[in-house]
């Protein structure tokens, strides 16, 4: 399958034109960095940010399942 037909099916599957879907992916990817800032500020200094990484992947887990087909 060439690059263009996924892409195509890729949108088509989750129902987003590709605006949409550049929004999307680039709100969650920036949380998703967000996150593993936390988690690395957390492994240095273990009382600051103790559940913030975890409750936001949760978070995005929760985002995904009902998103994604």
């Amino acid at each position: 399958m060439n690059l263009y037909r996924k892409w195509i099916q890729h949108l088509k599957g989750n129902d987003m034109t590709y605006l949409q879907h550049l929004i999307f992916a680039f709100f969650y990817g920036s949380c998703c960095l967000l996150a593993g800032f936390y988690l690395i500020i957390h492994s240095v200094l273990p009382c600051f940010f103790a559940t913030a990484g975890s409750d936001l992947v949760t978070r995005l887990n929760v985002i995904f399942k009902k998103n994604i087909r």
